[in-house]
């Protein structure tokens, strides 16, 4: 389950406050500390670290954060969440400068790594959803069957199944309801091959 630095940074300071004071902050001093104006900010993370089973929540109770003390696992490795991509029609490539946890035995031999979320649902036949995080090996080659990340025109992001027809290269989606995206191969640039896939389940 992915854990970002900014779940990873607030969780530490709730295990800081904790320890020091024997009971959680509140809600407005979590806010303080992180430059937070919006109490829904806070309990959208805090909903987070919910779900990663790090905290259990109180309902009702002004300090009502448990932390539950357990290590973040040295078995993951930071890679780059570089944005958002479509499984769907392609979208202007959305960066961002964050990062995510994977599990060290995804890293394999191969060369630099990045995670993209994924949105829409092009590639639910290949078991690619939305709001998934896909782990990418940064590649500008591919062969032909190979789930790719692609740009498109150099600014429309789009994942896909990778065939290289001629003079053409076809990506092709995993869902009967979406056609194959056909264009002129110096159209599409090839950023990156899928190795692996993170979900995250809400309850």
């Amino acid at each position: 389950m992915p854990v970002t630095p900014r779940l990873r940074q607030i969780y530490e300071y709730l295990v800081r406050y904790s320890d020091k004071y024997s009971y959680a902050p509140t809600i407005a001093e979590i806010g303080k500390q992180f430059n937070l104006s919006s109490p829904a900010s806070v309990h959208h993370i805090l909903s987070g670290l919910e779900r990663e089973g790090l905290i259990r929540r109180i309902p009702n109770v002004s300090r009502g954060i448990e932390v539950v003390k357990a290590e973040l696992s040295e078995d993951e490795f930071e890679i780059p969440l570089l944005g958002v991509v479509a499984a769907g029609q392609p979208i202007e490539a959305i960066l961002s400068h964050e990062t995510i946890s994977v599990p060290r035995d995804m890293l394999g031999r191969g060369g630099r790594l990045f995670a993209l979320r994924v949105r829409g649902d092009s590639m639910i036949g290949e078991q690619i959803r939305e709001g998934d995080f896909i782990v990418c090996e940064s590649r500008q080659t591919a062969t032909n069957g190979q789930t790719v990340v692609a740009l498109v025109d150099g600014s429309d992001a789009t994942v896909k199944k990778f065939y290289k027809e001629r003079d053409n290269v076809r990506l092709e989606p995993a869902n009967p309801k979406y056609k194959p995206i056909v264009v002129k191969a110096d159209r599409v640039t090839i950023q990156g091959v899928v190795k692996g896939l993170i979900r995250q389940y809400h309850r």
